[in-house]
């Protein structure tokens, strides 16, 4: 699960900005399991790491926070996450979302022990303070890497969410994963609401990672889960109030389950959060990391 060892992780310098490292929970697939990350080095003692989107559309756009963190002398770490861009398989087409709750768990627990090693090589160069950014899809690996890792100081959360009975429902974005539930049988609305009737109960119960064997698979990876193991001074939430992507039923659960962190809501969708409001991002971003919970 999320505690495999990242004892033989090894971390090669492609060039100053690019490094190549084995996943610790390898797929099976050597291009999926080849992890590529980008690093932009700053001259501070801090450092973020920063995970992109669900899709193949995303990450040159948000690479604008690393490039611009760096002014801030933050140095960052950019990974990219499996089945993306260059962790495709090559032999067949598969998308992060394909396949059933056991695939879709399978690739959570890679995706959080890759950027669990992103850590280990922040803390490895000299990086005193260490903190994570996330962005939609990568808020939710962000939440699951905070909840995991105390080493993680602070955590900012950008449109995204939890609780994936609303995200597989009544996303745009899990539209052609509803479709595939439905034509294999493997779920439906209703038995996916029956099974979230106790969802709350079992988020409140919920506290180590042995606990997650008695659970079903597509709450193994929900962030909600895992959100009350955060402290919600620790983290800035960012949502759009025009999200056909992020429920606003979503993003409300993370919310409240978290602790009712500082939040700010844009006027605007998913995608044109970032492309109107990638200043008043950076710039919140940038004062919520630099002050205390005391002069916030």
């Amino acid at each position: 699960m999320y505690n495999i060892s990242r004892e033989n992780v090894v971390f090669e310098r492609k060039d100053e900005n690019t490094l190549y490292f084995n996943s610790p929970f390898p797929s099976g697939d050597k291009y999926v399991d080849k992890v590529k990350a980008l690093l932009y080095r700053g001259h501070g003692k801090e450092g973020i790491v920063f995970v992109h989107g669900l899709g193949n559309r995303n990450f040159d756009y948000l690479k604008y926070y690393p490039e611009n963190l760096i002014h801030y002398n933050y140095t960052t770490i950019m990974p990219v996450l499996p089945y993306h861009f260059e962790r495709m398989p090559k032999d067949k087409k598969i998308d992060f979302l394909s396949g059933t709750a056991v695939d879709i768990e399978k690739r959570f627990y890679q995706s959080v022990t890759d950027i669990l090693s992103c850590v280990d090589y922040l803390q490895n160069i000299g990086i005193e303070k260490i903190h994570i950014m996330g962005f939609s899809f990568g808020g939710m690996i962000g939440v699951i890497s905070k909840a995991l890792d105390n080493r993680l100081d602070k955590a900012i959360f950008i449109v995204s969410g939890g609780n994936f009975m609303y995200i597989t429902w009544k996303s745009v974005a899990t539209k052609v994963l509803r479709v595939r539930y439905e034509d294999k049988g493997s779920c439906s609305i209703e038995r996916c609401h029956r099974l979230h009737e106790n969802f709350d109960e079992q988020a409140e119960k919920f506290n180590t990672l042995d606990d997650l064997n008695s659970l079903p698979n597509c709450f193994r990876y929900d962030p909600s889960l895992f959100a009350k193991m955060i402290n919600p001074d620790k983290v800035l939430m960012i949502n759009a109030a025009f999200d056909p992507f992020i429920p606003r039923n979503s993003s409300k659960d993370l919310w409240t389950k978290i602790g009712k962190p500082k939040k700010y809501i844009l006027p605007a969708g998913h995608l044109t959060s970032h492309l109107w409001f990638k200043k008043f991002i950076l710039k919140k971003s940038v004062e919520f990391l630099k002050h205390n919970k005391l002069d916030y």
